[in-house]
Protein backbone atom coordinates (compact mmCIF):
# COMPACT_ATOMS: atom_id res chain seq x y z
CA UNK A 1 0.00 0.00 0.00
CA UNK A 2 1.14 3.48 -1.13
CA UNK A 3 1.31 6.77 1.10
CA UNK A 4 -0.99 8.47 -0.17
CA UNK A 5 -3.53 5.33 0.02
CA UNK A 6 -2.39 4.52 3.57
CA UNK A 7 -3.08 8.42 4.32
CA UNK A 8 -6.66 7.96 2.89
CA UNK A 9 -6.84 4.97 4.69
CA UNK A 10 -6.38 6.54 7.34
CA UNK A 11 -8.48 9.68 7.17
CA UNK A 12 -11.47 6.95 6.26
CA UNK A 13 -10.64 4.97 9.55
CA UNK A 14 -10.65 8.46 11.55
CA UNK A 15 -14.19 9.16 10.10
CA UNK A 16 -15.00 5.96 11.04
CA UNK A 17 -13.90 6.39 14.43
CA UNK A 18 -15.96 9.71 15.06
CA UNK A 19 -18.92 8.70 13.84
CA UNK A 20 -18.65 5.87 16.38
CA UNK A 21 -17.82 7.57 19.22
CA UNK A 22 -20.80 10.45 18.08
CA UNK A 23 -23.34 7.28 17.97
CA UNK A 24 -22.11 6.08 21.54
CA UNK A 25 -22.37 9.76 22.80
CA UNK A 26 -26.17 9.89 21.55
CA UNK A 27 -26.93 6.29 22.54
CA UNK A 28 -25.13 7.36 26.03
CA UNK A 29 -27.90 10.74 25.86
CA UNK A 30 -30.60 8.38 24.89
CA UNK A 31 -30.17 5.59 27.79
CA UNK A 32 -29.56 8.81 30.13
CA UNK A 33 -33.47 10.14 29.24
CA UNK A 34 -34.28 6.13 29.58
CA UNK A 35 -32.85 6.54 33.01
CA UNK A 36 -34.43 10.01 34.20
CA UNK A 37 -37.89 8.68 32.93
CA UNK A 38 -36.82 5.31 35.19
CA UNK A 39 -36.36 7.41 38.05
CA UNK A 40 -39.81 9.46 37.80
CA UNK A 41 -41.72 6.08 37.45
CA UNK A 42 -39.86 4.80 40.82
CA UNK A 43 -40.94 7.91 42.62
CA UNK A 44 -44.50 7.92 41.49
CA UNK A 45 -44.24 4.26 43.03
CA UNK A 46 -42.63 5.40 46.04
CA UNK A 47 -45.75 8.40 46.23
CA UNK A 48 -48.38 5.51 45.82
CA UNK A 49 -50.27 5.98 48.82
CA UNK A 50 -51.54 1.52 49.39
CA UNK A 51 -55.72 1.99 50.16
CA UNK A 52 -56.04 0.62 54.28
CA UNK A 53 -59.16 -1.73 54.14
CA UNK A 54 -61.67 -0.10 56.56
CA UNK A 55 -61.59 -1.44 60.13
CA UNK A 56 -65.32 -2.94 61.42
CA UNK A 57 -64.81 -1.79 64.84
CA UNK A 58 -65.02 2.06 63.54
CA UNK A 59 -68.37 1.78 62.59
CA UNK A 60 -70.44 0.99 65.95
CA UNK A 61 -72.55 3.39 67.28
CA UNK A 62 -73.91 3.96 70.74
CA UNK A 63 -77.52 3.77 70.54
CA UNK A 64 -80.08 5.01 73.53
CA UNK A 65 -83.11 3.54 73.46
CA UNK A 66 -85.92 3.36 76.33
CA UNK A 67 -89.90 2.09 76.46
CA UNK A 68 -92.84 3.49 77.60
CA UNK A 69 -96.47 3.44 77.81
CA UNK A 70 -95.56 0.18 75.17
CA UNK A 71 -93.62 1.86 72.58
CA UNK A 72 -90.30 1.49 72.11
CA UNK A 73 -88.52 4.65 71.38
CA UNK A 74 -85.00 5.22 69.92
CA UNK A 75 -82.75 8.60 70.48
CA UNK A 76 -82.38 9.72 66.44
CA UNK A 77 -79.38 12.06 67.37
CA UNK A 78 -77.43 12.68 70.40
CA UNK A 79 -79.51 15.06 73.00
CA UNK A 80 -78.31 18.77 72.73
CA UNK A 81 -77.89 21.36 75.44
CA UNK A 82 -80.23 24.24 76.20
CA UNK A 83 -80.61 26.47 78.77
CA UNK A 84 -84.06 24.82 79.58
CA UNK A 85 -83.21 21.58 79.53
CA UNK A 86 -82.18 19.13 76.36
CA UNK A 87 -83.34 18.79 73.47
CA UNK A 88 -84.35 15.64 71.97
CA UNK A 89 -85.17 13.64 68.90
CA UNK A 90 -86.70 10.57 68.85
CA UNK A 91 -87.87 7.42 66.35
CA UNK A 92 -90.45 4.97 66.96
CA UNK A 93 -92.67 2.17 64.73
CA UNK A 94 -95.55 3.77 64.13
CA UNK A 95 -98.86 2.72 62.34
CA UNK A 96 -99.68 5.47 59.48
CA UNK A 97 -103.15 5.31 57.89
CA UNK A 98 -104.15 6.19 54.54
CA UNK A 99 -107.69 6.31 52.32
CA UNK A 100 -108.41 5.18 49.51
CA UNK A 101 -111.45 5.46 46.98
CA UNK A 102 -113.13 1.80 46.23
CA UNK A 103 -115.91 2.38 44.35
CA UNK A 104 -115.77 -1.72 43.17
CA UNK A 105 -116.47 -2.94 46.20
CA UNK A 106 -119.72 -4.57 47.09
CA UNK A 107 -122.06 -3.26 50.07
CA UNK A 108 -122.54 -6.38 52.43
CA UNK A 109 -126.59 -6.59 53.01
CA UNK A 110 -125.80 -6.76 56.48
CA UNK A 111 -125.13 -2.75 56.60
CA UNK A 112 -127.79 -0.64 57.95
CA UNK A 113 -129.56 2.14 55.69
CA UNK A 114 -130.32 4.49 58.23
CA UNK A 115 -126.71 6.08 58.72
CA UNK A 116 -125.53 7.92 61.86
CA UNK A 117 -123.99 11.44 61.46
CA UNK A 118 -120.30 11.38 62.05
CA UNK A 119 -118.56 13.89 63.77
CA UNK A 120 -115.36 14.16 65.99
CA UNK A 121 -117.73 13.37 69.33
CA UNK A 122 -118.50 10.41 67.61
CA UNK A 123 -114.81 9.27 66.57
CA UNK A 124 -115.20 6.89 69.88
CA UNK A 125 -117.09 4.31 67.74
CA UNK A 126 -114.34 4.01 64.86
CA UNK A 127 -111.18 3.53 66.88
CA UNK A 128 -109.09 2.87 64.02
CA UNK A 129 -110.05 6.30 62.82
CA UNK A 130 -108.88 8.71 65.87
CA UNK A 131 -109.24 12.84 65.49
CA UNK A 132 -105.62 12.66 63.43
CA UNK A 133 -107.14 10.03 61.10
CA UNK A 134 -110.34 11.24 60.94
CA UNK A 135 -108.69 14.55 59.44
CA UNK A 136 -106.79 12.25 56.58
CA UNK A 137 -110.22 11.12 55.85
CA UNK A 138 -111.53 14.51 55.27
CA UNK A 139 -108.76 15.61 53.12
CA UNK A 140 -108.50 12.66 50.54
CA UNK A 141 -112.50 12.63 50.13
CA UNK A 142 -112.20 16.68 49.56
CA UNK A 143 -109.13 16.05 46.79
CA UNK A 144 -111.39 13.39 45.24
CA UNK A 145 -113.96 15.64 45.13
CA UNK A 146 -112.75 18.95 44.24
CA UNK A 147 -114.96 19.47 41.24
CA UNK A 148 -117.85 19.06 43.28
CA UNK A 149 -118.83 22.36 45.53
CA UNK A 150 -120.90 19.69 47.87
CA UNK A 151 -118.04 18.18 49.30
CA UNK A 152 -116.72 21.19 51.65
CA UNK A 153 -114.70 20.07 54.69
CA UNK A 154 -118.06 21.40 56.33
CA UNK A 155 -120.29 18.62 54.74
CA UNK A 156 -117.95 15.79 55.31
CA UNK A 157 -118.21 16.65 58.74
CA UNK A 158 -121.53 16.04 59.03
CA UNK A 159 -121.77 13.41 56.18
CA UNK A 160 -123.58 10.22 57.02
CA UNK A 161 -121.37 7.25 57.97
CA UNK A 162 -120.85 3.77 58.20
CA UNK A 163 -117.96 1.50 58.37
CA UNK A 164 -117.40 -1.92 57.35
CA UNK A 165 -114.80 -4.87 57.78
CA UNK A 166 -114.68 -7.20 54.39
CA UNK A 167 -111.81 -9.71 53.72
CA UNK A 168 -110.08 -8.36 56.99
CA UNK A 169 -110.46 -4.85 55.37
CA UNK A 170 -111.98 -1.70 57.13
CA UNK A 171 -114.01 -0.02 54.50
CA UNK A 172 -115.99 3.75 55.29
CA UNK A 173 -118.85 4.06 53.70
CA UNK A 174 -119.87 7.94 52.87
CA UNK A 175 -123.22 9.35 52.05
CA UNK A 176 -123.57 12.94 50.94
CA UNK A 177 -125.96 14.67 53.00
CA UNK A 178 -127.80 15.68 50.40
CA UNK A 179 -127.32 12.55 48.77
CA UNK A 180 -126.55 14.35 45.63
CA UNK A 181 -124.02 11.78 44.89
CA UNK A 182 -125.40 8.33 46.68
CA UNK A 183 -122.58 6.41 48.29
CA UNK A 184 -118.62 6.47 48.32
CA UNK A 185 -116.32 4.27 49.71
CA UNK A 186 -112.61 4.36 51.06
CA UNK A 187 -110.77 1.57 51.87
CA UNK A 188 -109.06 2.15 55.61
CA UNK A 189 -105.32 0.40 55.07
CA UNK A 190 -102.47 0.89 57.39
CA UNK A 191 -98.41 0.68 57.31
CA UNK A 192 -95.42 0.49 59.84
CA UNK A 193 -93.55 2.95 59.67
CA UNK A 194 -90.77 5.04 61.41
CA UNK A 195 -91.94 8.30 62.78
CA UNK A 196 -89.86 10.87 64.16
CA UNK A 197 -90.79 13.09 67.50
CA UNK A 198 -88.85 16.10 68.93
CA UNK A 199 -89.29 17.09 72.46
CA UNK A 200 -87.74 19.80 74.40
CA UNK A 201 -86.80 20.89 77.72
CA UNK A 202 -85.85 16.99 78.65
CA UNK A 203 -84.01 16.62 81.67
CA UNK A 204 -81.15 13.74 80.90
CA UNK A 205 -78.69 11.81 84.10
CA UNK A 206 -75.63 10.25 82.67
CA UNK A 207 -74.11 7.42 84.23
CA UNK A 208 -69.98 7.39 85.64
CA UNK A 209 -69.22 6.09 82.17
CA UNK A 210 -70.66 9.27 80.40
CA UNK A 211 -73.78 7.19 79.05
CA UNK A 212 -77.18 8.39 79.11
CA UNK A 213 -79.12 6.91 82.58
CA UNK A 214 -82.34 8.27 82.77
CA UNK A 215 -84.80 10.71 80.57
CA UNK A 216 -87.32 12.69 81.47
CA UNK A 217 -89.46 14.22 78.76
CA UNK A 218 -92.19 16.29 80.02
CA UNK A 219 -93.98 16.03 76.16
CA UNK A 220 -93.90 12.69 76.60
CA UNK A 221 -93.34 10.94 80.27
CA UNK A 222 -94.47 13.92 82.00
CA UNK A 223 -92.60 14.22 85.76
CA UNK A 224 -91.94 10.34 85.26
CA UNK A 225 -87.97 9.58 84.60
CA UNK A 226 -87.30 6.09 82.56
CA UNK A 227 -84.51 4.00 82.25
CA UNK A 228 -82.71 4.39 79.26
CA UNK A 229 -80.56 1.41 78.02
CA UNK A 230 -77.51 1.50 75.63
CA UNK A 231 -76.92 -0.47 72.96
CA UNK A 232 -73.75 -0.67 70.38
CA UNK A 233 -74.95 -1.05 67.45
CA UNK A 234 -72.89 -1.67 64.16
CA UNK A 235 -73.80 0.76 61.42
CA UNK A 236 -73.55 -1.55 58.20
CA UNK A 237 -74.97 1.21 55.65
CA UNK A 238 -71.64 3.31 56.80
CA UNK A 239 -69.08 0.11 56.81
CA UNK A 240 -70.66 -1.13 53.33
CA UNK A 241 -70.05 2.65 51.66
CA UNK A 242 -66.44 3.15 52.90
CA UNK A 243 -65.89 -1.07 51.84
CA UNK A 244 -67.20 0.34 48.49
CA UNK A 245 -65.12 3.01 48.46
CA UNK A 246 -61.81 0.95 49.65
CA UNK A 247 -62.72 -1.65 47.03
CA UNK A 248 -62.65 0.98 44.03
CA UNK A 249 -59.47 2.99 45.42
CA UNK A 250 -57.79 -0.33 45.62
CA UNK A 251 -59.04 -0.89 41.82
CA UNK A 252 -57.31 2.39 40.72
CA UNK A 253 -54.21 1.51 43.01
CA UNK A 254 -53.93 -1.56 41.10
CA UNK A 255 -54.55 -0.03 38.12
CA UNK A 256 -51.70 2.81 38.43
CA UNK A 257 -49.23 -0.02 39.58
CA UNK A 258 -50.10 -2.15 36.57
CA UNK A 259 -49.05 1.05 34.24
CA UNK A 260 -46.22 1.96 36.19
CA UNK A 261 -44.72 -1.63 36.04
CA UNK A 262 -45.98 -2.05 32.23
CA UNK A 263 -43.75 1.49 30.94
CA UNK A 264 -41.12 0.09 33.46
CA UNK A 265 -40.57 -3.04 31.35
CA UNK A 266 -40.76 -0.99 28.41
CA UNK A 267 -37.89 1.43 29.52
CA UNK A 268 -35.82 -1.66 30.32
CA UNK A 269 -36.20 -3.31 27.05
CA UNK A 270 -35.43 0.12 25.78
CA UNK A 271 -32.41 0.25 27.76
CA UNK A 272 -30.99 -3.39 27.18
CA UNK A 273 -31.48 -2.09 23.16
CA UNK A 274 -29.26 0.39 23.81
CA UNK A 275 -26.86 -0.99 25.59
CA UNK A 276 -26.68 -3.98 23.08
CA UNK A 277 -26.04 -1.34 20.22
CA UNK A 278 -23.30 0.67 22.54
CA UNK A 279 -22.05 -2.60 23.10
CA UNK A 280 -21.44 -2.96 19.09
CA UNK A 281 -20.12 0.51 18.99
CA UNK A 282 -17.51 -0.81 21.51
CA UNK A 283 -16.35 -3.28 19.50
CA UNK A 284 -16.35 -1.19 16.35
CA UNK A 285 -14.76 1.19 18.34
CA UNK A 286 -11.93 -1.23 19.03
CA UNK A 287 -11.87 -2.67 15.49
CA UNK A 288 -11.50 0.36 14.20
CA UNK A 289 -8.67 1.18 16.56
CA UNK A 290 -6.55 -1.77 15.84
CA UNK A 291 -7.08 -1.07 12.08
CA UNK A 292 -5.29 3.06 12.57
CA UNK A 293 -2.83 1.57 14.28
CA UNK A 294 -1.80 -0.77 11.51
CA UNK A 295 -2.18 1.34 9.01
CA UNK A 296 0.06 4.28 10.98
CA UNK A 297 2.76 1.52 11.05
CA UNK A 298 2.37 1.35 7.06
CA UNK A 299 2.60 4.80 6.68
CA UNK A 300 5.66 5.29 9.43
CA UNK A 301 7.03 2.94 6.71
CA UNK A 302 6.43 4.22 3.99
CA UNK A 303 7.87 7.69 5.15
CA UNK A 304 10.89 6.28 6.44
CA UNK A 305 11.37 4.25 3.34
CA UNK A 306 11.22 7.40 1.59
CA UNK A 307 13.47 9.45 3.34
CA UNK A 308 16.31 7.29 3.61
CA UNK A 309 15.89 6.73 -0.67
CA UNK A 310 16.32 10.19 -0.79
CA UNK A 311 19.25 10.54 1.68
Amino acid sequence: MGLAASQARFLGLTARKSNTEYEGQQVNQQRTALANESASLYSQLTNLSVPTPPDITNYYTTEYSFTYGGTNYTMASLPKRSESGYHVSLSHIGTQYSYKNAPDVTIPASIDPSFSELNESGLSNYPRLGSSNFSILINQIMNDNSNNSNYTREAIEQAQFQAFTQNNLTYYLVKDTNNAKGYQIYQDTSTDVVLYDDYTDADIKYSNTGDIESINIPGLTGNEKVAVSTTSVADDAAYDEALNAYKKEYSEYEKTMAQINAKTEVLQQQDKSLELRLNQLDTEQNAISTEMDAVQKVIEKNVESTFKTFA
